[in-house]
């Protein structure tokens, strides 16, 4: 039985329309099958709908067309009624509706032409939303981007079809984007990323692949043909974006690393072997852009064992203080120390340069630092205990330290429990032109002073930044690099006279010098000559183990 909300048209119209989809694709042509079920007893004489989707990663000029869903073949009126629904991504479909040749559609017409095209827009919407949540397990939740599931799916599926040894993996990293962040908040940073992710998919081919596969690391597959095309465009792209003053341009450059693929390659090596360039590439001081060499897996593991064995070492107390002395060029006396770390694996001696650099990258510096300072407290308590005079010890701290308020705090706090004049404690900071917060720096500096604890600055001059800060940091020692000593009496006037102006400036910031790597006595007169306090470097010792130091201790005359 039929009556006005049920009929053998509808029936067949809605049967049809909720059959399964395949994809977004299948939409249309079941839809236009759907309506010719119904049309002709509605007078409809021709539908067509205009679908606008919104600028995204997956659509990164946006789309607009206009779709015939249906045409009767006898011919339609020239006017019609307009039907507006919005989509989830903030787009829309706008449906025309023309009545059939020499029939015109009265309200109730309308209403029930209202009623059908608002199923067939549920319906649209609800396949194109369902399609989306089967690709939210694959894409990056941000920016709409493949993740790192999703490139690997994508990629096995692309490489079905191509040949993988044509493709060159180039992973990426946005340089210093912590600024972002930390200057007007993450919602900058998305903003950014959301952006810059457009942008790139908009340039790669329809054959190559994109992906963000966390923070601000990305990782593309690119035909080794458009190679130095895309490295042109990654490496400098400025992204207009949204602040509290208004908008702004920002230029982003990054950190690259590329792989060649080879026949029969696994996507794995793709992925891994271009993050691996990049990390050399973040390291270098030369290039920003590195190709992956086969000596960086080997180097790679070498990272990952020191990663894996070092909180081990730390409880097993496999870290060894080591102690270079100063001395002072006003009476060749014992002036002070640096606290040095060496780590003894079983398997072999680990170098400090192999180490902390690791270290220095996963944060866990932080845990070695601390480990340093107090087996510094430990040894100086002994020695006061046994009736030694101190002298002052400078112990390394990371920069990454420096964004800890209670930094400060921490510090001192272990001193005081060892019982150790905080004048006999000297923290060094290190890559001081590689600060991002200059203020954190410089209420560090300010804490420690308060506390009685003496700062100095180390590898002073290396960095383009480090002459301008120091004049507005209240440190007590400023250390020269062993680059600048080594350039002492070799001949070159101008190198004697860029030392000898430093040292002036430190001496007239009321600030004591130190040089490093001091290891001939014509080095040690020069400084002597021009003013500068304490020296260190194999004239006088090289780092030794405590029980050594102690007799440097009951020995101060060099």
């Amino acid at each position: 039985m039929e009556n006005e909300l049920y009929s053998t048209e509808f029936k067949k119209f809605f049967e049809t329309l909720t059959s399964n989809f395949a994809d977004t694709k299948d939409i249309n042509s079941i839809v236009t099958e759907a309506l010719g079920k119904i049309a002709s007893s509605l007078k409809i004489g021709k539908i067509t709908v205009d679908v606008v989707i919104p600028v995204s990663v997956r659509v990164p000029h946006g789309k607009k067309e206009r779709y015939n869903l249906f045409e009767s073949s006898d011919g339609f009126e020239n006017e019609y009624k307009e039907y507006q629904f919005l989509t989830a991504d903030g787009g829309h479909l706008l449906y025309q509706v023309y009545a059939k040749k020499d029939k015109k559609l009265d309200e109730k017409d309308c209403e029930t032409i209202e009623f059908i095209i608002g199923i067939v827009a549920y319906v649209t919407r609800y396949v194109r939303i369902a399609e989306h949540d089967a690709m939210t397990a694959f894409t990056d939740s941000l920016t709409g981007a493949l993740n790192s599931s999703g490139i690997m799916r994508n990629g096995s599926l692309l490489f079905v079809r191509k040949d993988i040894s044509e493709y060159t993996a180039v992973f990426f990293n946005i340089k210093n984007f912590s600024y972002f962040n930390q200057t007007e908040g993450t919602k900058l940073g998305d903003e950014i990323l959301k952006k810059y992710s457009i942008a790139i998919n908009a340039f790669i081919q329809s054959d190559e692949l994109f992906a963000r596969l966390g923070g601000d690391n990305f990782i593309a597959f690119i035909r080794k043909e458009h190679v130095d095309s895309f490295m042109d465009f990654i490496s400098k792209m400025t992204i207009r974006a949204n602040t509290k003053r208004g908008p702004k341009d920002f230029e982003i450059e990054v950190y690259s690393g590329l792989y060649f693929a080879v026949p029969k390659d696994a996507i794995s090596n793709l992925m891994n072997y271009a993050a691996v360039a990049c990390k050399y590439a973040k390291l270098s001081k030369k290039c920003d852009c590195v190709w992956f060499r086969e000596y960086m897996i080997d180097d790679n593991l070498r990272e990952k064992e020191i990663s894996y064995k070092f909180h081990d070492a730390v409880s097993e107390e496999k870290f060894t203080v080591y102690y270079q002395p100063k001395v002072s060029l006003r009476d060749d006396k014992l002036g002070g120390a640096e606290a040095l770390v060496r780590w003894a694996s079983k398997e072999r001696i680990i170098q400090p340069n192999e180490f902390i650099p690791v270290l220095e990258k996963e944060g866990t510096i932080k845990d070695l630092d601390f480990y340093m300072l107090k087996h510094v407290c430990q040894d100086m308590r002994n020695w006061l205990d046994i009736g030694l005079e101190l002298v002052p010890v400078s112990v390394n701290f990371s920069k990454i330290h420096y964004y800890n308020d209670n930094l400060a705090d921490k510090i001192y706090n272990v001193i005081n429990e060892y019982g150790i004049d905080p004048g006999m404690i000297e923290i060094e900071i290190t890559e001081m032109s590689g600060y991002d917060d200059f203020n954190a720096l410089k209420n560090f500096i300010k804490s420690m002073k308060n506390k009685g604890i003496k700062t100095a600055v180390d590898d002073f001059g290396i960095g383009y930044s480090s002459i301008n800060m120091l004049k507005d940091l209240d440190v007590d020692y400023v250390k020269f690099d062993k680059t600048f000593i080594d350039g002492i009496a070799a001949g070159k006037e101008e190198n004697d006279i860029v030392i000898s102006g430093l040292i002036d400036i430190v001496n007239k910031l009321n600030m004591k010098a130190v040089a490093e790597g001091v290891e001939n006595n014509e080095q040690a007169q020069y400084l002597k000559k021009i003013g500068c306090d304490l020296v260190q470097g194999y004239l006088y010792d090289r780092p030794i183990e405590k029980d050594e130091f102690i007799e440097r201790l009951k020995n101060k005359q060099y």
